[in-house]
């Protein structure tokens, strides 16, 4: 019965498992350069230390909808396929670690969805902005303690496996750096936001190369060809 559900977990095309895979670069590259891109064109002071990334787009903000879509949305919709790729590619039973990677990706483009209003921060619009923002971060650092464990059970993505769970510091860096700056002011309060995307990006782009350069191996593990490590065991 295990190899029959890893047999549908990875009989699936590799040009197709690829492209889905390779959603996870594409969504830090279209992310990086929408940040980046979007507060350039920016006119009025607004800095990367000292502003929110969602004060890109929010109500109001020039080119705010254009962001929202390609800053928000379209990431998060490709970190959604990220994760369908990699319960595809995964040993059976692998739901967890897929799935609240899934809904990371979910919340951080219903944060698109739902721009903050920096004039009505306790409006509906901007409290379920900010419930997506907080929610990607929390589902994510979740799937990175799933995930490493599906990793490790394959050869190729065992120094990943042995990473993945040390990204979740990013995150805690990103509130270490909030809690200084509301207590003593002594930094700026963009820079923490942008480490903890830093590393969500960061980490989303190499699982991604990652799985789609693994994907023809797997492929043949799931068809009866065995990794070494699977070989070895048996």
């Amino acid at each position: 019965m295990d190899s029959q559900n890893r047999l549908s977990q990875t009989d699936a095309p590799a040009t197709s498992l690829r492209l889905l895979a390779l959603s996870g670069p594409f969504a830090t590259i279209l992310f990086t350069s929408s940040l980046v891109g979007f507060a350039a064109v920016r006119t009025d002071g607004y800095t990367h230390g000292t502003k929110a990334v969602s004060e890109l787009g929010a109500v109001g903000a020039p080119l705010a909808s254009a962001f929202n879509i390609f800053g928000f949305i379209l990431p998060g919709l490709l970190i959604v396929l990220l994760a369908v790729s990699l319960y595809r590619v995964g040993t059976a039973p692998a739901k967890a670690g897929p799935v609240l990677l899934a809904l990371s990706g979910i919340a951080l483009a219903a944060a698109g969805v739902f721009p903050v209003d920096m004039d009505q921060r306790f409006s509906l619009p901007s409290q379920l902005h900010l419930a997506g923002a907080m929610l990607c971060g929390f589902f994510w650092a979740l799937s990175l303690f799933w995930i490493a464990p599906q990793l490790k059970k394959r050869e190729r993505f065992a120094r990943l496996a042995r990473l993945t769970p040390w990204f979740a510091l990013f995150l805690v860096g990103n509130i270490g750096w909030q809690i200084l700056w509301q207590s003593t002011g002594a930094v700026m309060p963009g820079w923490g936001q942008r480490i903890g995307f830093g590393g969500y990006f960061l980490w989303t782009a190499i699982l991604g190369l990652m799985l789609a350069k693994g994907v023809d191996g797997v492929g043949e593990a799931g068809r009866g060809r065995r990794e070494p490590d699977d070989a070895g065991r048996s």
